[in-house]
């Protein structure tokens, strides 16, 4: 092969990779949660996509799963935690599924991003919330079903602090149940 046709080449599948972020969301993309599809807008903010979390409420360091379902296939996200008008991440992510991973924006692994642009049909993660109270949360997401598709800024439902204690209460059958057997000792 000729060097110069080789070197066209290289060119070419440069310039292709880096417009295609097929391993992930760029760096810019942290503040804003613009996936940079140059030329294409976001679609209406009715997104197909759910963010599904599996704690309405959180506690210091809880890990919480967090999954991206519905609306058919997707090949594009970035997620983060955060809290009310803010553009920081709080907390970690691990345990990314296939296809997925984590990703540094301020801090390690603090937001979650694809790895490869293969289409998911669903996304998984685990969150580790943070080690104080934060006030209330919400992961927002930018979902790409493709290229020219994608919905910017979605929410999940808003996740509370709570200390992390539990109030045990005891009820009437309970207290019966501990007289008797204190009677009978």
């Amino acid at each position: 092969m000729d060097a110069s046709l080789f070197k066209c080449l290289v060119l070419v599948g440069a310039v292709c990779r880096v417009y295609s972020y097929g391993d992930g969301a760029p760096l810019k993309a942290c503040v804003n949660l613009m996936p940079q599809h140059h030329g294409i807008d976001a679609q209406p903010p009715n997104s197909p996509y759910t963010i599904m979390v599996s704690s309405t409420t959180y506690h210091p360091s809880q890990q919480i799963k967090v999954a991206i379902t519905g609306g058919g296939n997707h090949r594009g996200l970035l997620v983060q935690a955060r809290t009310s008008n803010s553009i920081t991440p709080v907390g970690t992510f691990f345990s990314p599924s296939a296809n997925t991973k984590t990703t540094k924006c301020n801090a390690t692994a603090d937001s979650w991003t694809h790895s490869s642009d293969a289409e998911k049909n669903s996304s998984t993660v685990t969150w580790t919330a943070p080690s104080t109270d934060m006030g209330q949360i919400t992961f927002k997401a930018t979902i790409a079903k493709d290229k020219n598709h994608y919905w910017l800024n979605h929410e999940s439902a808003a996740i509370r602090y709570t200390s992390g204690t539990t109030n045990i209460q005891f009820g009437v059958d309970s207290v019966l149940a501990v007289v008797i057997s204190v009677f009978y000792l």
